[in-house]
Parts: structure tokens; C-alpha cells; sequence
């Protein structure tokens, strides 16, 4: 079993304390990048004004400080790389496990569910926002520049899973089986992870806009969704593809006011209702799962209440 994995290694509780700390050590880390590019045209240009880093922080528009915006958004992905690097030395040089632990209790990793997953997910996404754009037309705007457009693209297909495959693999993965371990209880580690894959989005520039409460429903939402097909297909691979979707899709074809993607994407909407694109996200969820349960036949609900428990060839595996 998927989260059985978490058996594996050395898991002491001090051991899941100093890898949280060591990977957010990482990700601050692969911040300084941004900050200095940030600092130095602050330095350069007289006319940023002082409170572009707080403006910076609501609204992540790259303009306030003149950075081109695919240059800015490839420096935000920077972040994530150094965090996977810090996952990476949390795995194997502190809990003593696999990188691929964290994806699949299988020998090999299923790269079909991948683009699978992708590829179902982005298909829904695209229905979802076909029927938002015949309810308000008036609010999208087409604006492709190839200049623009093509290195975005680039940048998204080649360096955005690496800040989506973080996520799930940390919070789908290190922490939903770190929890599993020390409480053996499925729900309490799919519960968990999800209002923590919340709260950390709470700081971003969407939440200013449209509420905090509001945003955190949606984003709870989309944790739990991609929890609960991680425990029920048995591995990462299929939430890795939907995850990955979803950002590439924001990123390079639609993007809205106070979304945390700035780019020069396709399509931009002027307005979106948080509430109907919960609901949105709901229904095409329950449609993923219905799909995906009858291709890879998943086991029923009441497998999700069962405890975790330890396989018999984890036993002493270091």
C-alpha cells in the first residue's frame, strides 16, 4: 500500500521535525534569487517605489519592479527546485528512504497514469471553463504575442512540474505518509494534508482578493481531491498529472485578475465567481473519480476507512 510506504526508514518524530525545517530552509533558500533581482532593480530604477515588495506580495506582478514576466516566472519556479532538492536530502539522508517512496510502493514508477491523469484533467479544465466563458463573455480577452507566449509556454511544459510535483510530493506524499505512520488512520492523514495544502495557499494574491475563507474552501477542496485518488489508486501518479494540469493550464491558456500566475497567457478573465469555480472543480472531480475508478478499478469507498498498516517487507528495511 501507498501510504504503508511511510513504514519505511527511520521515521522518528524528531526526524519529520528537522526535515520540515531543512526543506523550508530549501525553499527560502531558492527564494534569494528573486529577492536579489528584485533589490537590484529597485537600485537601479529611482521611480519603484518603496512598497513594490508588499504591492509585490499582493498582487506577484513582475511589472512593479520592470522584470519581464516570463523571466519573473521562471525565478518563481526556482523556488521549487531548491525545495525539491531539499525533499531529496530529507529522504535519503535523514528518513533513509527513496525518493520514489513517495510516488509509488511499486518497483516502477506507472508514467502512463501521468499523462494520463494529465490529460483527463486538463480536458475537464477546458470544458469547466468553456461553459464560464458562454455564462460571461464579455469578460475574456484573447491576447497572444508569440514573443511572449512561446518562451512561456516553454517554461511551463519543461520547469512548472517541478514546482507541482513538489507539492504533491510533499504534501500527498511526505507528510500524508508521515501522518499515516503515527496515526494509522487514512482519513486523519488525508484530512490533515488538505487544511495544510490550504493554509500554506492562504498567502497567496487571490486570497486578497476574493476572501480567505472563500479561497480556502477551493483549495481544501482540491487537497482532499487529490488525496483521496493518491490513497485509492495506491500511488502519486495520477495526482502528479492533475496537478500539473491544472497550473500549466492557469499559466499558459487562461489566467484571471488575482491569480497567483501572472503571465501573458491565451485568454485572461476580468472576473470569475470563487464560489461557482469550487462547485466547477467539485463536479469535475467526481467525474475524474468515476472515470479512473472504472479503468483502473479502484476498490470501493469502504477501503478508505480501513487502518494503515505496516507490510511485512518494510520490517527493518533501512
Amino acid at each position: 500500500m501507498y501510504l504503508s510506504s511511510g513504514f519505511k526508514g527511520l521515521n522518528d518524530w524528531w526526524r519529520y521535525l528537522v526535515g520540515v525545517i531543512l526543506i523550508a530552509v530549501f525553499y527560502m533558500a531558492g527564494s534569494i534569487p528573486l529577492g536579489m533581482v528584485q533589490y537590484w532593480r529597485m537600485n537601479q530604477d529611482s521611480s519603484i517605489g518603496k512598497n513594490a515588495l508588499k504591492e509585490f506580495e499582493k498582487t506577484m506582478d513582475f511589472s512593479l519592479f520592470g522584470i519581464d514576466k516570463n523571466i519573473g516566472f521562471a525565478l518563481l519556479i526556482l523556488i521549487f527546485v531548491f525545495a525539491l532538492v531539499g525533499l531529496w536530502l530529507v529522504m535519503t539522508q535523514i528518513h533513509f528512504k527513496k525518493m520514489q517512496d513517495l510516488i509509488t510502493p511499486r518497483s516502477n514508477i506507472n508514467y502512463n497514469k501521468i499523462f494520463f491523469g494529465f490529460g483527463l484533467w486538463m480536458l475537464l479544465s477546458l470544458m469547466m471553463e468553456g461553459i464560464s466563458y458562454l455564462m460571461a463573455p464579455d469578460t475574456y480577452f484573447f491576447r497572444f504575442e508569440a514573443a511572449s507566449f512561446l518562451p512561456l509556454l516553454i517554461i511551463s511544459l519543461i520547469f512548472l512540474p517541478f514546482q507541482t510535483s513538489f507539492e504533491e510530493l510533499f504534501f500527498r506524499g511526505y507528510l500524508m505518509q508521515g501522518i499515516a505512520f503515527f496515526s494509522k488512520n487514512k482519513w486523519l492523514a488525508i484530512l490533515l494534508t488538505s487544511i495544510l495544502f490550504g493554509f500554506v495557499h492562504g498567502a497567496n494574491p487571490e486570497v486578497e482578493k476574493y476572501g480567505f475563507w472563500t479561497m480556502q474552501i477551493y483549495y481544501v477542496t482540491a487537497g482532499l481531491f487529490l488525496a483521496l485518488i493518491t490513497v485509492w489508486d495506491d500511488g502519486l501518479e495520477l495526482a502528479l498529472g492533475v496537478h500539473a494540469a491544472t497550473n500549466i493550464f492557469g499559466a499558459t491558456l487562461f489566467t484571471y485578475e488575482g491569480s497567483v500566475l501572472q503571465t501573458d497567457s491565451l485568454f485572461k478573465t476580468t472576473e470569475i465567481n470563487p464560489s461557482l469555480m469550487t462547485l466547477a472543480f467539485m463536479g469535475a472531480s467526481v467525474v475524474f473519480i468515476i472515470i479512473c475508478h472504472k479503468i483502473y478499478k479502484w476498490p470501493s469507498w469502504q477501503t478508505l476507512l480501513q487502518p494503515v498498516q505496516e507490510e511485512p517487507e518494510y520490517k527493518n528495511v533501512v
